[in-house]
């Protein structure tokens, strides 16, 4: 168990601070604790949620931010993203080769077939193609949102292959997926091109 977390008065007293920064500081901690200790972050964060103090749940949402793309349950759940009966058609692309440079353009579509109101986070997960042809998932923000009963939503979005400095691309094909309350769709393949 992490040093910190083995002594509970500490993070217990500073989660609560007056100050922005500390609190904000507390949750950086425990996102990064999250990385290893996922399960043991969750449990923290559940009893820090048992009442919840004015700031504790701005708190929460951002130390579970790694936890939330990654799909974990546990910390979904704590953040009111429960397991629905959704249905989910897409993504689909609108061209299957991306130029260098270029913007990858995809729609989905996603459906509540329960009878309550779903609370849903929706993400979508580009899987990067590495120097040595496997790929590297990285997952970006889509939309939170609540659909009624029998309510569908429409999605669309451009995510750009501009040079950047903190990615270096390679041509070959890439995947996209989309991931819904931390349940992922099926990937589907592109091409990048060289860049000329």
């Amino acid at each position: 168990m992490p040093q910190i977390l083995a002594r509970p008065g500490i993070l217990d007293a500073l989660h609560q601070d007056d100050s922005d920064y500390v609190r904000r500081s507390v949750a950086n901690h425990l996102n990064d604790l999250s990385r290893d200790h996922p399960a043991l972050v969750v449990e923290v964060a559940d009893r820090w949620l048992t009442p919840p103090s004015p700031h504790t749940t701005r708190l929460v949402r951002h130390a579970l931010r790694t936890l939330v793309k990654r799909g974990d349950q546990g910390a979904l759940a704590l953040l009111g993203f429960r397991s629905t009966a959704v249905k989910t058609d897409g993504p689909v692309l609108s061209h299957s080769i991306v130029p260098f440079g270029g913007e990858l353009q995809f729609s989905a579509t996603v459906t509540n077939r329960g009878p309550e109101p779903a609370r849903l986070a929706i993400d979508y997960v580009i899987h990067h193609r590495k120097a040595n042809g496997g790929q590297s998932a990285k997952t970006f923000k889509l939309t939170v949102c609540t659909l009624a009963a029998g309510e569908t939503l429409t999605l669309e979005r451009r995510h750009s292959f501009r040079p950047i400095s903190t990615r270096r691309y390679h041509p070959g094909e890439h995947g996209v997926s989309l991931q819904v309350n931390g349940v992922p769709t099926g990937t589907v393949a592109f091409e990048l091109t060289s860049p000329v």
